[in-house]
């Protein structure tokens, strides 16, 4: 199932997730997210951002896999939107990253995302190690759950083995009609468990896969047409399966908001389905993901509206969706200040 998508690449987001063995009942969980933006030149804090890698993010957990709660878990952010800086009023997206730490001994349960949510989400951390955090639970629940049911409670790994291995990329395309297109590519790996020497395949146990199609309008700034495929593969299988059309089961979300309301909706759909955990975990990205193409292709409203508010335009984040953004904060305080001058002048 491919999707012929035509236009100019803007921005692609990327997220891994490796789950491996670390001992008896005790798994770690690696996840890493990058934004690489592939075009673009907006204003942002009193400088110049350009194209290249925005943001990247990592964390690390421990998973005590007879209790399914997370041991330990922490956050790195080798590459910020936000150093400290003049432009920053000294702040930096890395100041509240410790927060994360206090979610240690948090159950990997069906509450997981929304205790995460109020300990580092909105004005209380950083909404990318946010997003990440939630899809290293996600995964990690979803590798306890396939692994017991094939192989048992206690399956017998070498340290450092692999149990299940996440990716999904996000690709934004500037479309010749002026819209956004979005194009998700998730696939899981389940691993055999398998001694070091084993032959690459002898490691499979299953392989799924899941592409998704999503068109934006961007000037309504809503979800037009969305497409959905998916198959699973499973080692015993002569060859790849065939491709399963899921398009009812995102079409619903044409007209949507693309910038907001998307997660509530795609949480309350699938939450009585955990078959269709990696279709929920795909879609919670389509906001975020929409958000970080924007400054790649800002120079659509900076045409329409001229030099008169470039730097609101650009550099103006959501009240409150993260520390950088807080409500009070130095960035809020300096828009608010450079509405009342625009407001004057005009």
């Amino acid at each position: 199932m491919e999707f012929d998508v035509r236009g100019g690449p803007a921005h692609t987001r990327t997220l891994s997730v490796r789950v491996e063995h670390a001992g008896p009942g005790s798994w770690n969980a690696r996840g890493v997210l990058l934004d690489l933006r592939k075009r673009g030149l907006v204003p942002m804090a009193g400088d110049l951002q350009t194209a290249g890698v925005i943001h990247h993010m990592r964390v690390e957990a421990g998973i005590d896999t007879a209790r399914a709660a997370l041991t330990r878990v922490q956050a790195e952010q080798p590459n910020v939107a936000f150093e400290a800086a003049p432009g920053t009023g000294g702040e930096c997206c890395r100041d509240p990253v410790a927060r994360i730490e206090a979610l240690a001994g948090t159950p990997l349960d069906a509450r997981f995302a929304s205790r995460l949510g109020t300990a580092i989400g909105g004005p209380r951390g950083c909404s990318h190690v946010l997003t990440l955090a939630q899809v290293v639970g996600s995964t990690a629940q979803q590798a306890l759950e396939v692994d017991r049911a094939r192989h048992g409670a206690e399956a017998v790994r070498w340290p450092g083995e692999r149990v299940l291995q996440r990716s999904l990329a996000i690709d934004g395309v500037a479309a010749a009609d002026g819209g956004l297109d979005l194009v998700l590519q998730l696939a899981d790996v389940h691993f055999q468990p398998a001694p070091p020497d084993a032959e690459p395949f002898a490691r499979l146990a299953h392989h799924y896969e899941l592409r998704v199609h999503a068109s934006v309008d961007l000037d309504a700034m809503r979800l037009r047409a969305l497409r959905a495929a998916d198959r699973g593969t499973a080692a015993s299988d002569s060859g790849p399966a065939p491709w399963r059309d899921r398009d009812a089961d995102v079409a619903w979300l044409a007209g949507r908001g693309a910038m907001g309301g998307v997660a509530r909706a795609v949480l309350d759909r699938f939450a009585d389905s955990p078959a269709d955990a990696p279709l929920r975990d795909a879609l919670l990205n389509l906001s975020p993901t929409v958000v970080q193409c924007i400054p790649a292709i800002a120079e659509r409203w900076r045409a329409a509206l001229g030099a008169s508010r470039p730097s609101r335009m650009a550099s103006g984040g959501m009240l409150d969706s993260c520390y950088m953004w807080r409500r009070e904060g130095f960035l809020a305080t300096r828009i608010e200040a450079e509405m009342r001058v625009f407001q004057k002048k005009a």
